[in-house]
């Protein structure tokens, strides 16, 4: 049963807790490439069992079990979450492994490509009709791609696979009972039995015996609260700004990525990516002024 949306009042907390959680999600390559000297499976790996031990500790000291209950009427979401657990980690493990190969300029590509594949993906999933400027915005950003194709001579895999999964992951918790905390919790508890298997394997290496012995391990255990501080923030700061300020703000996240791969990791910026960038970056403007004009209508 659909409820109807609330109007949200922006307040100065709300704007500062917003800008905290993409601040934070935006310079994530700083923290992961920390740790570019392991396999990205390695890390997320640890990503997974991390966020799991922090996530069991807040569910059981706020008494959360509303999931319990969800799950024992409807086990249907059970199956639809593990699918989900799957789409963040590949999320998850695709954006490691573009920081730690010197592909943070396609990991921002994909994040900035996300909201415009989410319009197209509702289009196929949801059944939405696209007004003319999404039309727009998403026929710039095909050509974009279409571009990266021919020109640069490849798939821009990073880009779009990080898009794809994302935005399917953001379909399906939409359609879940679950919010984003019991969500979360439920998704790395899925994941986390493939996570010990693996972990069981790579244990016989003594590598990996020395990481557990080594200050490392401290620095991917953090993992779990670099995942779940930002996306606690978020979740407050949808409370208290509005849905049109919090999506122009979400452009941020991508944007420090950007920077980042640019200016501090000196990733080749060529003409060929000025002219993909400036394609997505006009289809994003176009995006925003459709959802502005919407939300003055």
């Amino acid at each position: 049963m659909n409820q109807p949306t609330k109007t949200v009042k922006t307040t100065t907390q709300g704007i500062i807790t917003a800008l905290v959680a993409f601040l934070l999600w935006g310079n994530f390559p700083l923290y992961f490439k920390e740790l570019s000297h392991y396999d990205a499976i390695e890390v997320i790996v640890h990503r997974v069992v991390w966020t799991f031990v922090l996530l069991l500790v807040v569910l059981t000291l706020s008494h959360r079990t509303a999931w319990l209950g969800v799950i024992r009427h409807q086990p249907k979401w059970l199956g639809i979450t593990f699918i989900a657990a799957l789409l963040i980690g590949t999320n998850w493990l695709t954006y490691v492994w573009a920081v730690t190969h010197d592909q943070v300029l396609e990991a921002s590509l994909g994040y900035f490509i996300n909201p415009l594949m989410g319009v197209a993906l509702s289009l196929v999933f949801l059944k939405e009709k696209l007004r003319p400027l999404q039309k727009i915005a998403v026929l710039l950003a095909t050509i974009a791609v279409g571009i990266q194709v021919v020109w640069l001579g490849g798939l821009p895999w990073v880009s779009l696979l990080l898009a794809l999964s994302f935005s399917v992951y953001g379909i399906i918790q939409r359609q879940t009972p679950f919010d984003a905390i019991d969500g979360l919790f439920l998704e790395t508890a899925l994941l986390l039995p493939l996570c010990l298997l693996w972990l069981s394997q790579a244990g016989v290496a003594s590598s990996s015996l020395d990481l557990w012995l080594s200050a490392d391990i401290w620095l991917l255990m953090l993992s779990g609260p670099i995942t779940l501080i930002p996306l606690l923030l978020y979740n407050k700061s949808t409370k208290m700004v509005s849905f049109t300020l919090l999506s122009f703000m979400g452009y941020l996240t991508p944007s420090i990525v950007f920077l980042l791969a640019v200016f501090l990791y000196k990733e080749p910026f060529s003409i060929q990516n000025i002219v993909v960038f400036g394609l997505i970056w006009s289809a994003l403007a176009i995006f925003s002024a459709d959802l502005l004009q919407r939300k003055s209508n």
